[in-house]
C-alpha cells in the first residue's frame, strides 16, 4: 500500500516499532489530539521523522522531534486527514517529490 518514501511499519522488527511508539507517548503534551489515545502505528517516513497512525477512523502525520521529552503544543507537528481517499491523496504527492 505504501510508496517510497514511505515504509509499511510491518516491514520493521517490533523493538523499531516499540521505539517509535514509545517517543511519540514521551513527546505528546496534554491537549495534543493523540494525547493519552490509544493509536496505532501504520508507516513510518524514511526521509524524515514523520510516523503515520490511526485512531477513531482519522488518520495522523506525526512529525517527531526526537527530543526524548514532552513538548511544548504544537509540536509535535501533527496534520489530520479524515479520510483514506485524503490521506491516500497526500501519501501520493509524498512519492511524486521523493
Amino acid at each position: 500500500m505504501y510508496s517510497e518514501p514511505w515504509s509499511d511499519i510491518e516491514d520493521y522488527n517490533s523493538e523499531h516499532e516499540a521505539a517509535l511508539l514509545t517517543e511519540m507517548i514521551t513527546e505528546l503534551p496534554v491537549g495534543h489530539n493523540l494525547y493519552g489515545k490509544s493509536f496505532k502505528i501504520l508507516a513510518k517516513r524514511e526521509d524524515s521523522d514523520d510516523v503515520l497512525v490511526v485512531f477513531d477512523s482519522k488518520f495522523y502525520i506525526v512529525h517527531l522531534t526526537w527530543s526524548r521529552k514532552k513538548e511544548i503544543l504544537p509540536y509535535p507537528e501533527t496534520k489530520s486527514y479524515g479520510s483514506l481517499e485524503v490521506l491516500q491523496e497526500q501519501l501520493a504527492k509524498d512519492s511524486l517529490y521523493f
